[in-house]
């Protein structure tokens, strides 16, 4: 019996899917469907008018007309008793008022149905809002709590850990460390926010969700969430989560120790090379192939440290780029060893550029022959995904990034280019995309699946391929792609919405599908 997996979505174009709020997303968009439908019925009613005319004009014409006008002009009686067909007029009125009632029933049915997705689409989005800034606020006492009281928070954190081993090993029968890990979810964001702020030293300067929600000027919540125009806002970026970026500076004040260690373990020359795996990866074509291909690289045996780029002839002549980053191998002598991740993290924009994984992405790209002005998609696993957002923050000046695809990687800090899209995918219970500290932000380019692993006896949610009956760790891909199959399964316009996104980028046949191999060495 393999293990569960539920999922709900958050952030995307205009939608934001809560818990059971997912059906919302899936009505809304059956009744934009049917206004679709039901405004072209409307044209064609509005056509009858033209149509009418043109029998109109051509009535005069009618042969049994024509005969009968002719006979009675030369004072002749029409003797044949084989014609018994009758001429009769068209109340062409009558017709067209018909013709325009239906028309206008068509255009209000459509505007009704219109207005019933944009209200279902406004009621989870307020939802959605709510839950997010309820969630960074809660991230936000922990962390101060943490602060303020370590060593009670810090036993908390304990006990919530080792009660949740506890029960869930009475429940499979056999101790199971795996759980250490489930109890304590809620707190992982806000107690890494509490280390990288000690780690950081000081008071994190960036405002916090409150100082955006409840301002100096004494409004509250509710005057800033919905204002007089009606719309309901993102939250900024910086409010995301209980102290976003602190975590970011923490990672930078470590690296700047740790990277020259690392340089004199394994060296800090990269070369870069094409090799040709006996097994790859399938073509690309949507997002959940993305997810399937970043596994395929570690289940296919591809070489530790490489990564494929794939190349689209698009319809219109153009050429597009699908770049498939896998996560950390912990080799010494790979570009994606463990050290690297806390580089990534960094704040500082030339310390995550010089990072060997992102060198090295940023090298095969060049070889491959992508060029300023290509489309490119990215999707990453774990340490992947890490580099995929640092592409999209810091490379914007030479590639043209339009989509990034992220699976278990903390990158709600990355100050991820505007007009990217982001698609992020994250366990509960992984710790490992909690490392940023923060949620991802909840707007229209950045959209992000949360998936909840599900009681060992729970029927609820998509089913873990490979999972088999035990806890196993929930950072794997087998996890993320049951996560996004779950989302996908509820639909929703946000999800939508990405996944046309990405196929718009890659949007043409595969030409070619290159391997390239990083290799770190002193000279």
């Amino acid at each position: 019996m393999n293990a569960r997996v539920e999922s709900h979505v958050y952030g995307g174009q205009g939608t934001a899917t809560h818990a059971n709020l997912d059906q919302f997303g899936t009505v809304a968009t059956l009744l934009n469907d049917a206004a679709d439908y039901v405004a072209r019925t409307g044209a064609n009613w509005k056509t009858i008018n033209l149509e009418l005319g043109t029998i109109r004009a051509k009535a005069p014409l009618c042969p049994k007309l024509f005969g009968k006008l002719l006979t009675a002009s030369m004072g002749m009686a029409n003797t044949s008793d084989s014609d018994t067909t009758v001429h009769v007029s068209l109340n062409y009125q009558l017709v067209l008022q018909h013709a325009n009632e239906r028309a206008e029933e068509a255009e209000m049915l459509m505007k009704k149905a219109q207005t019933m997705a944009e209200q279902l689409t406004d009621a989870y989005s307020l939802y959605s809002e709510a839950d997010e800034t309820a969630r960074g606020l809660f991230n936000e006492k922990i962390k101060n709590f943490a602060l303020e009281h370590p060593r009670l928070a810090g036993g908390g954190l304990a006990l919530l850990m080792a009660g949740s081993t506890v029960i869930g090993s009475i429940l499979d029968g056999k101790p199971n460390l795996w759980y250490l890990a489930t109890g304590s979810s809620p707190l992982h964001e806000g107690i890494l926010s509490a280390l990288g702020q000690k780690i950081a030293g000081g008071k994190d300067k960036k405002k916090t969700v409150r100082d955006h929600m409840v301002p100096d000027d004494g409004t509250g919540i509710r005057d800033h969430m919905i204002p007089d125009d009606g719309t309901l806002p993102h939250l900024p970026n910086s409010a995301s989560g209980a102290s976003s970026g602190i975590i970011n500076d923490a990672a930078g004040r470590i690296a700047d120790r740790s990277a020259p260690f690392t340089n004199a373990l394994h060296g800090d020359k990269l070369t870069v090379s094409q090799i040709h795996p006996k097994k790859g990866i399938g073509k690309t074509t949507s997002i959940e192939d993305t997810l399937v291909n970043v596994h395929d690289m570690r289940l296919n045996d591809v070489e530790v440290g490489s990564i494929a780029i794939q190349k689209y002839r698009r319809d219109d002549g153009s050429t597009a780029w699908m770049v498939t980053i896998p996560g950390t191998d912990g080799k010494t002598y790979s570009p994606f060893s463990w050290p690297v991740n806390i580089e990534l993290m960094s704040s500082d924009e030339q310390e995550r550029m010089a990072a060997d994984s992102a060198r090295m992405v940023d090298e095969a790209m060049r070889q491959a022959g992508v060029q300023p002005g290509d489309p490119v998609a990215m999707v990453g696993h774990s340490q992947g995904g890490i580099v995929a957002a640092v592409m999209a923050s810091d490379f914007t000046d030479k590639y043209n990034i339009q989509h990034i695809v992220t699976a278990g990687s903390p990158v709600a800090n990355h100050p991820i280019k505007e007009g990217i899209a982001v698609t992020s995918i994250e366990m509960n219970d992984e710790l490992v995309s909690a490392l940023d500290g923060a949620p991802n932000p909840s707007n229209p380019d950045w959209l992000t699946i949360r998936g909840t692993s599900q009681s060992r006896f729970s029927t609820n949610g998509t089913e873990v391929e490979g999972s088999g009956n035990d806890k196993s760790i929930t950072h794997g891909m087998e996890y993320m792609k049951a996560a996004y199959q779950d989302a996908k399964a509820e639909g929703g316009p946000a999800l939508y919405g990405h996944e046309q996104h990405f196929r718009q980028v890659i949007n043409g046949e595969l030409q070619e599908t290159t391997y390239w191999r990083g290799r770190m060495s002193y000279k």
